[in-house]
């Protein structure tokens, strides 16, 4: 079943020239169709890359490598948590399968934030038993240690600790993108995962497969 990287990489960061417009959304003509019998979708792991021009004193490419795997699972639970606040809303069409069931699924398959890339879209429906998957892209640039963070605000009042290029993506359980929307985020001192996935959703959530 494993796939070799560059294959999943392919499979899960597939767009159409008007899905990489950044700011718009991207839904293929006849999602209603594909998404009617849908009843269960899951969300997994985000793709999590940081791009340095220059690594930071003091830090590896271990601790970066450790970073994108913490930033995985973040906004992996971010949108969980938002999803769960439509839930008790009665703004789902759909099940949100529990977080703790997916990670356990595909655990057994020995798939984590590590590796799940390597494999593609319809597997991973396959092995989690869903109709659909929820995942996302987030490449972030020019992040900065907590402390030189703390002494650039104390200076200026304000720090841009981060930047990122942010997207939420939608596949159906044939592998099919059906949905996407991308936008480029910049955060400040204590922005974390919980308010980009907050920003990618205010505009969208009315146009958001599974959402009312």
């Amino acid at each position: 079943m494993k796939r070799i990287l560059c294959l999943g990489m392919l499979a899960f960061s597939a767009f159409t020239s008007e899905a990489q417009v950044f700011g718009k959304v991207y839904e293929v003509d006849n999602i209603k169709e594909i998404i009617a019998d849908d009843k269960m979708v899951a969300v997994i792991p985000f793709s999590y890359k940081i791009t340095l021009k220059k690594m930071p004193k003091g830090m590896t490419q271990d601790d970066i490598k450790l970073q994108e795997e913490k930033g995985s699972l973040s906004a992996q639970n971010s949108f969980y948590t938002y999803a769960l606040r439509k839930v008790d809303k009665k703004e789902v069409t759909v099940e949100i399968q529990d977080l703790a069931r997916t990670k356990v699924l595909l655990s057994r398959e020995n798939i984590d934030e590590k590796n799940i890339n390597n494999y593609l879209p319809e597997e991973i429906c396959k092995i989690l038993g869903v109709d659909a998957l929820i995942t996302g892209d987030i490449i972030a640039s020019k992040p900065m240690s907590e402390g030189a963070a703390v002494a650039t605000q104390l200076l200026v009042g304000y720090s841009k600790t981060n930047q990122a290029k942010a997207t939420i993506k939608v596949y159906d359980n044939s592998g099919k993108l059906i949905w996407s929307y991308g936008k480029e985020v910049a955060g400040g001192l204590g922005s974390d995962d919980n308010d980009m996935i907050r920003i990618l959703m205010r505009k969208t959530a009315n146009r958001f497969p599974y959402f009312k």
